[in-house]
């Protein structure tokens, strides 16, 4: 298996590694970004390590969710003709559940 991260996914992490820096430090933003790379590097040996994301249930693809943070889970689902793990998203928890099933669309 391999990884691949989606835009909305990239522009996500991007996104609070900067408002990390800017509220919490460098070091800080560094370990988050460290830890997401490290879960996203143990889904090509699991892919199916994080569970079925239930606020995306029914759709064409069987979304997965995996939490890597305390606020944040990786968003991913896994093609396996392709042997590709594709990571969709980076959520913040906090949001508006609704939210999620409208960026995926």
């Amino acid at each position: 298996m391999q990884v691949e991260w989606k835009k909305q996914a990239q522009r996500e992490v991007r996104a609070v590694v900067i408002y990390s820096v800017e509220h919490f430090g460098e070091r800080t933003a560094l370990l988050f970004y460290q830890k997401i790379k490290m879960w996203a590097e143990r889904l090509v040996i699991h892919p199916e390590l994080g569970s079925p994301e239930p606020l995306l249930a029914g759709r064409k693809r069987l979304y997965r969710s995996l939490i890597v943070h305390e606020h944040h889970k990786l968003i991913y689902y896994i093609d396996e003709i392709r042997q590709i793990v594709y990571i969709t998203d980076l959520w913040d928890m906090r949001r508006e559940p609704s939210r999620l099933s409208k960026r995926l669309k």
